[in-house]
């Protein structure tokens, strides 16, 4: 089976690749793409039977790139794998074409399975994307709230925050918002500062708490 993985954490993709091609009960020849514009080289080279699409990529994100794909070669089918299982999520993604939802907190053996359930023509949501909404549903009235230290952060503080909540390396953020990495540590001191917190993970956990995201950023 052809799968490509379209993910822009290299590490990830990297290790998923060895995952899947070393699997010994199932012949997958897996393809990494870790840009947008790597996805349609791809394309453009082999036919894929499986497309395992990440949601948040520089510069495109996997929803509108999995409508994008779809239209080019409708018969792929193409199968989410995120971080982030939040219903707004699912229902965008869905709406766009794709035959099934996953976390990145699955098994080996349980993506091998959805793989080949998709490849069948089987919807795939896997069980902890209903607890992950579940868990956010809880803390709906949390993200509500717009949190004091958002007020005090500066338009850029905020982009940058949304990139960490989603994420992005330094080096990502920099290339996306066109600063250089000194500048990007910069801004993260200040953030981590007014957030009261120690580090990159306690500033996403903080981040998605409040799902900043959907503040409108003025």
């Amino acid at each position: 089976m052809n799968v490509l993985i379209v993910d822009d954490q290299k590490l990830f993709s990297d290790t998923l690749k060895q995952t899947l091609e070393h699997n010994e009960e199932n012949d997958f020849t897996v393809t990494v793409a870790n840009h947008h514009d790597e996805v349609f080289k791809a394309l453009s080279k082999d036919d894929f039977d499986i497309i395992l699409m990440d949601i948040h990529m520089p510069e495109k994100d996997g929803i509108v790139l999995t409508s994008d794909v779809l239209r080019l070669k409708p018969d792929v089918k193409i199968l989410i794998l995120t971080a982030f299982g939040y219903d707004d999520y699912v229902q965008e993604a869905m709406k766009a074409g794709a035959v099934g939802f996953l976390l990145k907190d699955i098994t080996s053996d349980e993506l091998v399975a959805s793989i080949l359930g998709a490849s069948a023509g089987t919807r795939i949501v896997s069980p902890s994307v209903f607890n992950y909404s579940r868990t956010q549903s809880d803390r709906k009235h949390e993200s509500n709230i717009v949190p004091d230290w958002y007020n005090h952060l500066s338009h850029r503080n905020r982009e940058i925050l949304i990139h960490v909540m989603r994420g992005y390396s330094n080096e990502e953020i920099a290339d996306t918002l066109h600063l250089s990495n000194q500048t990007v540590k910069n801004y993260l001191s200040v953030i981590y500062s007014t957030l009261n917190v120690k580090n990159r993970f306690q500033a996403m956990r903080l981040a998605m708490k409040f799902r900043i995201d959907k503040i409108e950023i003025h």
